[in-house]
């Protein structure tokens, strides 16, 4: 008999069955003809044993390389905030690499209709045996995802979700919570009797559903909230050019002087704080999303008086090693993997990356 504190081997299996490695082999991998009596005998070896193949020395030993595929937004000049996701797939990829992983990365334009499923089709071409999304345009992204269900290509989603469909996993925050975060802040920013705008600064905001669920969260806090006397405005802008933002802006504020709160659900909150600054609006608070080197310095001036981070590395990352954890270990993985809603202010900036 093995000992209590020694690995179990096929081989030790086959001592204690009588029968040869290939047969314990056949029956573990459920492969070749073996009788009903020597599969049962060894299945039953196995159990008490608690017998765990080890797939990392089958996957090395198989010299098989598993190809991933990742598809994500590419960095535009106006926002830095996809660089961080760069870093946590190298950092994942620098992990699991000598087990035979590889990953290629493919960019598509949130500017252009057509670019995410031209860049999905191309990461088709390529065979990959796991695909992380990021699902920034719904529709495309749906079309892709039933493409992968027909190739029987196990996927993941990272930064925004679609519910209901067959991704592995989902990495990311809980947007309509972090919406009612952004409102409890914006809470205690304000006094009564005042009106908050919620911005939205998007390309295409019909396929962006976490922009729309921290919206809903934003406005959801104020509706169950007893006593909030607080009036609600939203504000959507179809376009990332300053002026184009400042104009409406300008516009929506003439119109409701009282509006003493921003809200904006994105990381283009800086566009914002820009217009507050060259304004000369400092009694505005602005609350907004992510560490981006755009943001940043506005956090540290107070113009933004709170960014709720999404934590992006760490998205990435742990959407890569669910895909490995699945399809090289077999091991089962969380429908979700929610991150904190970190709210960082510039008295506690530098603790984060």
């Amino acid at each position: 008999m093995a000992k209590p504190d020694k690995k179990i081997t096929i081989k030790d299996i086959a001592l204690l069955a009588g029968v040869s490695i290939g047969t314990v082999d056949r029956v573990i991998h459920n492969r070749g003809e073996v009788s009903e009596k020597t599969r049962v005998k060894i299945l039953r070896i196995t159990e008490t044993l608690n017998y765990q193949p080890d797939v990392l020395a089958s996957t090395l030993a198989s010299k098989k390389n598993v190809r991933f595929a990742t598809i994500m937004p590419k960095v535009d000049k106006e926002s830095s905030f996809w660089k961080a996701p760069l870093s946590g797939i190298e950092k994942a990829i620098k992990e699991i690499e000598h087990y035979g992983i590889t990953n290629k990365t493919y960019f598509f334009s949130v500017f252009e209709k057509n670019s995410f499923l031209e860049v999905a089709q191309k990461a088709l071409d390529e065979n990959p045996d796991g695909i992380l999304i990021a699902p920034s345009v719904q529709e495309e992204a749906l079309q892709f995802a039933n493409i992968c269900d027909e190739r029987k290509i196990p996927y993941a989603f990272f930064n925004s979700n679609i519910a209901e469909l067959n991704q592995i996993t989902y990495v990311g925050q809980d947007s309509i919570q972090s919406g009612i975060v952004g409102a409890k802040l914006m809470d205690y920013c304000l006094g009564t009797n005042c009106e908050i705008l919620v911005v939205s600064i998007y390309s295409f905001l019909k396929n962006n559903t976490h922009i729309q669920n921290r919206k809903q969260g934003f406005i959801k806090y104020y509706e169950t909230k007893s006593g909030a006397k607080k009036q609600l405005h939203s504000l959507e802008i179809n376009s990332f050019n300053d002026g184009d933002i400042y104009s409406e802006l300008r516009k929506t504020l003439k119109e409701k002087p009282n509006i003493k709160g921003i809200f904006v659900t994105n990381s283009r909150v800086f566009h914002v704080a820009r217009f507050i600054e060259s304004e000369k609006l400092s009694h505005i608070n602005l609350i907004g999303y992510d560490l981006t080197t755009e943001n940043i310095p506005y956090l540290e001036k107070g113009t933004i008086s709170f960014l709720i981070n999404q934590k992006p590395i760490e998205q990435s990352y742990s959407g890569l090693i669910a895909l490995f954890n699945k399809i090289v270990l077999k091991k089962d993985v969380p429908k979700e993997i929610l991150l904190p809603i970190d709210i960082v202010t510039r008295e506690n900036l530098m603790y984060y990356e």
